[in-house]
């Protein structure tokens, strides 16, 4: 080829490159999925109730919490064929087919699960084969088998955990098996990537076993009540000396990324509107705000069985407003729960870093991202109680990459800092 002509290619070659849009990265996020009508608490079994006596304990609860009686929203009921009692139901399927039916027509190319796959007891060792492919593979085979190689990377809730180690082992014996979608590394923590985007599990039910977390209840106007009970972990919840390095492994991993996007994923929640669960937060704050205000571009949890998106404007950790960090809730799997208003409203005036942009309670429904070069869009999808699983969407969101423009922030300031040191050295 004439040497002329080579160039001209190569420089065609490179512009339509650089002008042709990058390929996105797009999948679905849910949480608290594992609610299935085979496997209920013993006290629903053992105290049946008609659909009358059902409204009036729900709204018992509802007061308790405390929350408005005037603001009282029922969840979805179920009656089990075989007794006749009601229950709540459960949104499971109709997630699971609204999930499909958007996929439809976005992009979707694997799912985030965000824990309590299991509810409310995690494996037991007994017909759990069965109880697995009825909760993590039948409501998702459409979604899966609609798109080749689709997998559904899974993150453990503290209902996993809830028998014994023995059984959050055989969960994660079953995600790392070849011929089931569903996905789990061991030791429960870990990583994958997808084009220019990281994703970093990580398992916060062992994080906040290996700390001090107090228990949460609120006043009558929404604040917090000053508690000093421990919330104490089971023995069998206590991490092992390789489960303690979960810290290290993520600020170490998140540090040495390459990714352009780097995303972080597990359980609990960092803020949330919910009410009961706030010192647990307070926690994993205290645990990973650091490092990922520092250096993700994102976290998402489930635990809250709602849908948020918040911000943290890690000021405290960044000493800039700059780069706020994208928080998202997506527990609204199958299991209905209220956005707690009045601590909502509590938080904000207490905690100035703490950003509330939409919430969502007492409904079912998951998330969609989708991450391009520069940007992700989130949009936050519900589902009827009507169980016939079509996807409204609620909000959506666009967010820029954070972690890129910290990282040249930083790799300014050591420069400067740098020639800094250098100038007062040579005027010594």
């Amino acid at each position: 080829m004439h040497k002329s002509l080579f160039i001209l290619l190569f420089f065609v070659t490179t512009a339509l490159t650089a002008n042709s849009p990058p390929q996105s990265v797009a999948f679905v996020a849910f949480g608290d999925s594992g609610y299935h009508y085979d496997y209920l608490k013993p006290d629903i079994i053992e105290s049946p109730m008609s659909s009358e006596e059902f409204i009036k304990d729900k709204l018992t609860s509802w007061i308790e919490k405390p929350l408005p009686a005037s603001e009282f929203i029922p969840p979805p009921m179920y009656m089990l064929p075989a007794t006749g009692q009601t229950i709540e139901a459960s949104g499971a399927l109709p997630v699971a087919r609204a999930m499909d039916r958007f996929c439809q027509s976005s992009k979707c190319q694997f799912a985030l699960m965000l824990g309590d796959n299991i509810y409310p007891y995690g494996a037991t060792g007994t017909e759990d084969e069965v109880r697995f492919k009825k909760i993590f593979e039948i409501p998702y085979r459409k979604l899966v088998g609609n798109h080749p190689g689709f997998k559904l990377y899974a993150a453990l809730g503290n209902h996993d955990w809830k028998t014994s180690r023995v059984g959050r082992d055989r969960q994660i014996k079953y995600g790392m098996r070849a011929d089931t979608a569903f996905t789990l590394n061991s030791p429960g923590y870990y990583r994958f990537i997808k084009g220019k985007v990281e994703f970093f599990v990580i398992d916060t039910n062992l994080l906040l076993a290996g700390t001090v977390v107090k228990e949460g209840e609120l006043n009558l106007d929404g604040s917090e009540k000053l508690l000093d009970e421990i919330d104490t972990p089971e023995e069998w919840e206590l991490p092992n000396d390789q489960e303690k390095r979960q810290l290290r492994w993520l600020e170490d991993a998140l540090k040495k990324s390459t990714a352009k996007w780097k995303v972080v994923y597990g359980h609990h929640t960092l803020w949330s509107a919910g009410g009961s669960k706030y010192q647990q937060a307070k926690a994993l704050r205290k645990l990973i705000t650091p490092m990922i205000c520092r250096y993700a571009d994102i976290y998402i949890a489930g635990h809250e069985h709602e849908l948020e998106v918040n911000l943290d404007t890690c000021t405290q950790e960044l000493g800039t407003p700059h780069f706020p960090l994208p928080l998202v809730i997506s527990g609204a799997g199958a299991w209905q729960r209220p956005v707690h208003h009045l601590f909502q409203t509590f938080q904000e005036i207490k905690y100035p870093q703490y950003k509330a942009l939409w919430s969502k309670g007492m409904v079912w429904g998951f998330s969609h991202m989708e991450i391009g070069n520069d940007l992700m869009t989130v949009k936050m999808i519900t589902t009827p109680n009507s169980g016939t699983g079509a996807p409204e969407v609620e909000k959506t969101f666009n967010f820029l990459n954070r972690s890129q423009s910290i990282k040249s922030q930083l790799h300014f300031k050591d420069i400067i800092g740098k020639k800094s040191k250098k100038l007062m050295d040579l005027s010594r």
